[in-house]
């Protein structure tokens, strides 16, 4: 009677060793399969999933400005990070921003804000009730505005911030397109 008793708590005890381990082996954090914020920038596929306010166009180009400021990455990667920010961008924009140039500016600004020791630590995007809607030679458009808060480093000048004012129009597929912007 007593062999009966404990063979069958030493299978309780080798059932849930087994059990447990298993759910050590299905829930542990191997670091795979995680992406860094550029690789999800860059993995996004604008063409089937576009964002769908103007708001939400503008946030999504932020995330790619603030990792050209913050964030770590290959050149190739920046390359697609910039591609990316042109696939945002109007017609209009892209015209004067093709592909070269607007690489070339964005190493210029980047190489600047190093230079300086300044980094932008925080990105506030005005809501969406705020964002102010106007037809302008009949088409659409939309003025969003954005916080930036600076940090600097170097300790030269005080952490600060800045203002700016994105123009977006939408395009003929309907898609909020970034015209331009101004600073306030």
């Amino acid at each position: 009677m007593k062999s009966g008793i404990k063979t069958t708590v030493v299978v309780i005890i080798c059932a849930a060793l087994c059990l447990g381990y298993y759910y050590y082996l299905s829930h542990r954090d191997t670091g795979e399969g995680k992406m860094t914020e550029v690789e999800m920038l860059i993995s996004k596929d604008l063409e089937k999933s576009y964002p769908k306010t103007a708001r939400e166009v503008v946030k999504f180009y932020n995330r790619i400005l603030k990792c050209y400021y913050s964030q770590e990455y290959s050149q190739e990667q920046l390359v697609q990070l910039t591609e990316q920010a042109r696939k945002l961008m109007d017609a209009e924009l892209q015209e004067i921003n093709p592909p070269e140039v607007y690489l070339e500016s964005v190493k210029a600004e980047i190489s600047s804000y190093e230079e300086d020791e300044k980094a932008i630590s925080d990105i506030s995007v005005e809501s969406s009730k705020e964002v102010e809607y106007k037809t302008r030679n009949g088409r659409e458009c939309a003025y969003v505005d954005v916080t930036y808060f600076l940090k600097n480093y170097s300790g030269k000048d005080k952490s600060g911030r800045a203002s700016q004012t994105y123009i977006l129009r939408k395009d003929d597929d309907g898609r909020w397109k970034i015209l331009g912007f101004y600073q306030e």
